[in-house]
């Protein structure tokens, strides 16, 4: 992985230690503490919306959701992320691989969209610990994700 969600989460991790136990499951924190680092669903939600705006506004990438129904995009983000952070929401969406399919992403597209999440995290002051679960499962989706070549990708 050379994306640059992996290589901030590597930065992260390597640069803090109490970030790296956490991340690497030597500290005592659960899936359930990080849910509650990201303010719960309501939190989550408010993140998404962060998320996406951001999204919206860069335009190295914003074209890539031109036809996307955001409602539903958030909906599932929603869904993703809590579930993913230990909460109680389930995500019943399609694969990354079919939810991208025919996209063409490239992987500067995928650190442009790493980044907006970045921000939009530290933007509701997510604890670093509880950013970097989430890379840390994020990170993995990246060859699920991105499936053309471009520039820097």
């Amino acid at each position: 992985m050379n994306s640059l969600l992996s290589k901030s989460l590597k930065g992260i991790i390597f640069g803090t230690g109490v970030a790296a136990f956490s991340v690497l499951g030597v500290s005592a924190a659960t899936a359930q503490d990080y849910y509650a680092d990201f303010g719960g669903k309501a939190g989550i939600t408010a993140l998404i919306n962060t998320f996406v705006d951001n999204v919206a506004n860069d335009p190295h990438i914003n074209y890539y959701f031109a036809h996307t129904n955001i409602p539903a995009l958030k909906y599932a983000l929603v869904n993703q992320v809590c579930m993913a952070v230990g909460g109680p929401c389930k995500y019943t969406g399609p694969s990354m691989t079919d939810a991208h399919r025919g996209l063409q992403i490239t992987t500067a597209a995928f650190n442009y969209l790493s980044q907006d999440m970045i921000n939009a995290m530290d933007a509701h002051r997510i604890p670093i610990s509880a950013q970097n679960y989430l890379l840390s499962i994020l990170a993995p989706m990246e060859p699920q994700i991105v499936t053309a070549n471009g520039p820097l990708g």
